[in-house]
């Protein structure tokens, strides 16, 4: 599912300033349009693809549940994700995928149970 916002905070035409890995958590630093800046705090974090984001513009940002159980594999990475995913977890997984505006593509894509945003 395609998305221009992240709680109240629009996503399109603003920027990655950076991008933090923890354990089981990553953070988002972003600039919206206007200039004011975003925090984006991923939980529950299985793992990242992060095609050179800082300081690329970005379109929207799609999420897509990640079910637990693949018929058949389409992504290899996805597949060792949950492989490895704790039994008995209670949380859904969800693909969040940061749009680039020039691509029209992934550029950064963080497998997560859940983000929480903040305005700056």
């Amino acid at each position: 599912m395609q998305q221009l916002f992240i709680g109240d905070i629009s996503l399109s035409d603003g920027i990655i300033e950076s991008v933090t890995l923890m354990e089981s958590a990553a953070r988002v630093e972003y600039r919206l349009w206007d200039g004011s800046r975003a925090i984006f705090r991923f939980s529950g974090v299985l793992g990242v693809r992060d095609r050179n984001s800082s300081g690329q513009e970005v379109e929207s940002l799609d999420t897509e549940d990640v079910p637990l159980m693949q018929l058949a594999p389409r992504d290899p990475f996805v597949t060792e994700l949950l492989e490895e995913r704790q039994e008995g977890s209670a949380h859904d997984l969800v693909r969040f995928a940061f749009i680039g505006s020039w691509t029209m593509k992934p550029i950064l894509e963080i497998y997560a149970e859940e983000v929480e945003a903040q305005r700056n």
